[in-house]
């Protein structure tokens, strides 16, 4: 039998920035269920709001999964006491990124 794990609920309302190589998103979450995306890559801005689902591993340690409007798929896992971010992504095109980075809190926009 699979336990239910309940959503992150303290993660509501916080913003954070995931720094990877070239490339820094911020997350803010919005609800449970949603959340807010924002990154600039090359020349493309992305702001969007995005359906999300996010799980408590642990205290501090969540996995956050949603879909980009362009069809990109990730998944987050998101260490917050340690500051690290683990994403993998599939992209609409089929590339795969996978990316260890440092996760921070930012102030919400």
């Amino acid at each position: 039998m699979i336990a239910t794990v309940d959503t992150a609920a303290w993660l509501v309302g916080k913003s954070f920035d995931c720094a990877f190589d070239n490339f820094a998103p911020r997350l803010t979450v919005l609800s449970p269920t949603e959340m807010r995306v924002q990154a600039t890559l090359g020349e493309t801005n992305i702001d969007e709001v995005v359906k999300s689902a996010i799980t408590d591993v642990r205290p501090g340690l969540v996995v956050v999964n949603w879909t980009e409007q362009n069809g990109n798929f990730v998944v987050q896992v998101q260490d917050h006491q340690n500051g690290v971010v683990h994403n993998y992504a599939r992209m609409a095109d089929g590339q795969v990124f996978c990316a260890r980075g440092m996760l921070a809190p930012s102030a919400p926009v």
